[in-house]
């Protein structure tokens, strides 16, 4: 009775993450539910849609009514703008889904961040009051605090989807969906509903209606991807930050140059495996129920310059802003520069340049409410400006040497690594003593008790990067032999890794670091 209790009630410190058993006992009884509704396509939609509710209860606690109010304002006002044709109202009616659902994030998410900017601006004493909050004390009888905004878990992500959605339904490229529990189902999907993938509507909405199938090497798949995303989650990303990256990062005065040195590498690969650790899961999991979601990285650190890089990572929300933030944006521009060249210089690399650095700035500002983010978004856009500067033509497919190959792969992999560190640092006092470290008081002396303290971890930084760069055949190769092996055999290697994956379990709550976006 203690446990269904714990099960059905929200406590924030035992969220219904992927790596916990809780989310392990609630998908084995979506699955069992599912088996038994798969084939009557409305129940099973519905069925999801209150499992997906359940599941943003249990991570977001009450914020799950907001959820519910964004899902059903958005139904109604695509319903809305499905039975008109004219162009002018059908426009209004975009403006204010668009106006609704980024006013939401905004509040919830920055609200506080520009109070407190004005304030040391313009030296006033604004203070924050949560109106909201206030609201639902006075309706229900809660005392939420209306001093602090908290921020609703994967905000930044269902309201990209809410947003893509009317966008896509402006522009003719989707019927409006006439189910509330299907277009419910589509936003609250529960395997990507946190942290992505962001998920088009058009590659994810026909599939609501489709009758279940599964072969038997999607199945083989599904598993493999679920398995590789709890190793790279709880092996590789939440043991390197428990024991060695989040320590120097959070007491950067305590460690030397060298272990600072090794800590920023430690953190690239902790925010790569842990991401695409979630992206392994989440496609792992919705595949098991029938369901395709795209896929978001593709080896990432084997980019040859910056914009390769942002053609593998995070790449539905590399594609969302492409899409409704970018190509809009040089539109507009594009019809608005008459001249060949301004500042002799191409118009059309001025629209790019002024288009990129836009979209960068306001990506950094969509990963949080702080002005690191900014300034890790504004050094992308400003190295993506300027390789489209210098290097106007990308052939993606031709042939490059060797050395050169390494170079362009070295030098932007490091590029890489020196933002994660300002992506990491929400003050300039932790980044500049990380820096001083690493070039003042390196300490390369104590390298070697430096390696025998932390072997375990060195072993495993060595091991992900070996994995990491490893040829992208080789992978493939032991994809293909896992998912062609018989059920038995991928029983034994499931059962193998479970119990090795959880000798590496680090004690507490380990969230996913996209959680907070």
């Amino acid at each position: 009775m203690e446990f269904l209790d714990s099960f059905f009630s929200y406590d924030s410190n035992s969220l219904l993450l992927f790596t916990g058993i809780h989310f392990w006992i609630f998908f084995g009884i979506i699955l069992f539910g599912y088996s038994c509704l798969h084939s009557k396509v409305r129940s099973r939609n519905v069925f999801l849609l209150l499992a997906n509710l359940f599941f943003y209860y249990k991570c977001g606690g009450w914020f799950v009514i907001l959820l519910f109010l964004a899902v059903a304002a958005n139904y109604f006002l695509g319903i809305w703008m499905g039975r008109i044709q004219e162009n002018r109202q059908r426009k209004t009616l975009l403006q204010l889904s668009i106006f609704l659902n980024l006013g939401m994030l905004v509040w919830f998410k920055y609200t506080a961040f520009f109070i407190t900017l004005f304030n040391q601006v313009s030296g006033s004493h604004l203070k924050l009051f949560n109106f909201v909050a206030w609201g639902f004390n006075q309706v229900s009888g809660t005392h939420f605090d209306v001093s602090d905004i908290l921020v609703p878990l994967g905000i930044s992500f269902f309201t990209f989807q809410l947003i893509s959605y009317s966008i896509e339904l402006y522009r003719k490229k989707i019927e409006p969906i006439r189910d509330f529990s299907d277009f419910g189902f589509y936003i609250t999907f529960f395997p990507q509903l946190i942290s992505g993938p962001i998920v088009k509507p058009q590659n994810f909405i026909p599939q609501i209606r489709q009758p279940f199938v599964l072969s038997k090497d999607e199945y083989g798949l599904a598993i493999f991807l679920i398995i590789s995303g709890l190793v790279k989650k709880i092996v590789f990303a939440d043991y390197l930050s428990a024991n060695f990256v989040g320590r120097v990062f959070d007491n950067p005065n305590f460690f030397t140059g060298f272990e600072s040195l090794l800590a920023i590498y430690g953190y690239s690969l902790q925010i790569y495996f842990d991401f695409s650790g979630y992206t392994d899961l989440a496609i792992g999991i919705a595949l098991l129920l029938g369901f395709r979601l795209p896929p978001n990285f593709d080896s990432p650190y084997k980019a040859r310059n910056i914009s390769d890089f942002w053609r593998r990572w995070h790449m539905s929300l590399t594609t969302w802003f492409r899409d409704y933030l970018f190509l809009p944006f040089a539109y507009y521009l594009s019809g608005n520069m008459v001249k060949s060249r301004y500042f002799k210089v191409r118009t059309e690399l001025l629209i790019y340049i002024a288009g990129i650095l836009l979209t960068f700035l306001l990506c950094g500002l969509w990963h949080g409410a702080a002005i690191n983010f900014i300034i890790w978004g504004g050094l992308h856009g400003v190295a993506l400006a300027v390789h489209k500067f210098f290097y106007p033509k990308v052939r993606t497919n031709k042939m490059i040497p060797p050395f050169r190959l390494f170079a362009s792969r070295f030098f932007t992999f490091h590029f890489i690594v020196f933002t994660w560190i300002i992506f990491r640092f929400t003050s300039a006092e932790g980044f500049s003593i990380l820096i001083k470290k690493i070039f003042f008081q390196f300490h390369s002396e104590l390298a070697g008790q430096v390696i025998i303290a932390y072997w375990k971890d060195l072993v495993l930084l060595l091991t992900g990067f070996m994995l990491i760069w490893a040829p992208s055949k080789i992978k493939e190769e032991v994809k293909r032999f896992f998912v062609a092996m018989p059920d038995y055999g991928k029983g034994i290697i499931v059962v193998c890794v479970i119990f090795f994956v959880y000798q590496f379990k680090v004690s507490g709550i380990q969230p996913f670091i996209y959680f907070q976006f």
